[in-house]
Formats: C-alpha cells, structure tokens, sequence
C-alpha cells in the first residue's frame, strides 16, 4: 500500500515501463484525419507505418537507472543472435531487449512494407553495474510480411533485423534470403 507507493515516489524501488503504443506530436492531427483509419496513407499511423518523428516511440521507457546494449551474430546464415545489456548504474533494474524486422530493401512489391514489426522480446533482470545476455534465434517464419492479399510471404532478398531497448543505440543486422529453388518436373 503506503509504503510501495512512497518507495516508488522517493526512488527507493527501480519502477519502469515500455510504451505499448506511439505518442505522436501534436502536429499529427493536421497531417492526418482522424477518420482515416488506413495504417499506411501519409505520414502512416503506429510505429509500423508512420514516417515522422514521435514524441515517444512505441517500446519508449524510462527507468531508474541506465543501460547499454551490445548484439552480436552467431555462426553465419543461423539467424542466432546474443545481446548482453550492461547496466551502467548504480540500481539493479530490468530492461526489455526488443527484435524488429525490416522488409524495406526488397525492391517492388505490390502492397505497402512496414517501416519495422516487433517479431520479438526478451525482459531481463540486470545487477547495477553487471550484464546479462540474452539469446535469439530468429526464425523464417519471422521475416514474412502480409500481402495485399493478406496472406503471410516470405520475399527473397535483404531483410534488416534490429535489436533495440526501445531508444538510444539500435543494432542492425542484414540476412539474405535466398530465391526458391525452381523444382524440375519430369513428366
């Protein structure tokens, strides 16, 4: 009750949070009506779609302590990644390590591509000045966008993986997926 309450307002306990959603700028309203709910028109809406600059970005948040955040590749073409998040202060926090994927590089596609799509996350408990790794294995299914159709595809071509807290340092990663092999029928 009381107590938990005058903890968190006196900085006693290490209370965070991520944004489930984008805060956009109050020039927003001008740019796009209200009533055009189409995710994709001009300049978009949610953090997949829209072009401009958010006053928070959806998976902002604020703690009570700070962190950094380094990822790295496993062995070539596996799609495993390991991310250690250092924290750099003085309290024991927990930090949320989020994956998106990008299919911005594709070339011509006919339906529109989100900027990013959240594919992952992982919460971890940090000691103040220690490090936690986390690992992920992204899988093909993962790297498919919907189509016009509304089906799930997975395009050929370079797609963009990246590891963020939500802000500050992203890292970034390209995979390549390679064009189906034509099968040969004989008849």
């Amino acid at each position: 009750g009381g107590k938990a309450i005058g903890a968190s307002l006196f900085g006693l306990e290490n209370r965070w949070g991520k944004l489930p959603v984008t805060m956009y700028p109050h020039s927003f309203i001008q740019e796009k009506a209200m009533t055009d709910y189409d995710m994709t028109s001009s300049p978009g809406r949610t953090y997949r779609y829209y072009t401009g600059t958010p006053l928070f970005a959806f998976g902002h948040g604020l703690s009570l302590t700070t962190y950094t955040l380094s990822c790295r590749e496993g062995a070539p073409r596996s799609r495993d990644f390991t991310c250690t998040v250092w924290n750099t202060g003085d309290r024991s926090g927990d930090e949320v390590v989020q994956v998106y994927h990008s299919a911005q590089h594709l070339g011509h596609v006919d339906h529109p591509l989100p900027k990013r799509a959240l594919i992952d996350f992982v919460r971890v408990t940090v000691p103040a000045g220690g490090s936690s790794d986390v690992s992920f294995h992204v899988a093909e299914d993962a790297l498919k966008v919907v189509n016009k159709e509304g089906t799930r595809v997975l395009y050929p071509g370079r797609h963009t993986l990246i590891f963020s807290r939500g802000h500050g340092e992203e890292n970034i990663f390209e995979v390549e997926v390679p064009k189906p092999k034509e099968e040969l029928i004989f008849a």
